[in-house]
């Protein structure tokens, strides 16, 4: 279970992190290096991202050490084909799991760039192809007006008038008990599939990015 400590830790990882990045003062990254190695022994897929942001900031030691949770994360990344068709972490809580998805491929996203002979960049792709329209119950896209169909009745700044903002991206599917997936088009007010937030805007801009870099890359 994710606890109060467990949010608590990561933000001081975080912290600790993008202190140093930007101070470059030795405290930081002694804070980071005692933080991160337990976090990514006790919750590999919740720490790999911070780990893998650190990568170009640190000596050849904590790569090379690194090196060897990353080939664990892409053993974890493989085994979700066995979960779903698509091969990506999709939740079954309250609220649809697209902000994972898309933070799930910007993670693989530093670790193709730390580590391409691990992680190629179809792990980066398969967020956006989930995204776009690969996924169960409709091809829509979840980011409204961004492919050839996509969500057009959503909640967010434009609350209840029953249409949508370009680029807003939607939580996505709920998974109903016992396993009917559901992202209703006629009704916005249901927040977990409907609601478009900040956040996994931003994320969703980001891996439209990084993707565009990794397709145009010579």
């Amino acid at each position: 279970l994710r606890g109060p400590s467990f949010f608590r830790r990561n933000a001081e990882i975080g912290a600790a992190l993008q202190l140093y990045i930007s101070t470059k003062d030795a405290r930081y990254k002694e804070k980071f290096d005692a933080l991160i190695w337990p976090a990514l022994e006790g919750s590999l897929q919740f720490s790999i991202s911070a780990a893998l942001q650190a990568y170009p900031h640190m000596d050849r030691s904590y790569q090379k050490k690194l090196k060897d949770y990353v080939v664990k994360y892409k053993t974890m990344m493989d085994n979700l084909s066995a979960d779903n068709p698509y091969g990506v972490p999709m939740t079954a809580r309250g609220w649809g799991g697209n902000s994972t998805i898309i933070n799930w491929a910007i993670t693989n996203y530093y670790a193709h760039q730390a580590f391409p002979d691990i992680v190629n960049a179809e792990y980066v792709f398969k967020g956006l192809h989930y995204i776009f329209g690969c996924h169960p119950y409709s091809n829509l896209s979840f980011v409204s007006a961004v492919g050839t169909r996509s969500k057009r009745v959503t909640y967010g700044n434009n609350r209840a008038d029953f249409t949508y903002i370009a680029g807003g991206v939607v939580p996505g599917l709920l998974i109903l008990k016992p396993d009917f997936p559901e992202n209703k088009e006629d009704w916005p007010f249901l927040w977990g599939e409907n609601e478009v937030v900040i956040d996994i805007c931003a994320s969703y801009i980001f891996l439209s990015r990084a993707a565009h870099e990794l397709v145009t890359r010579k």
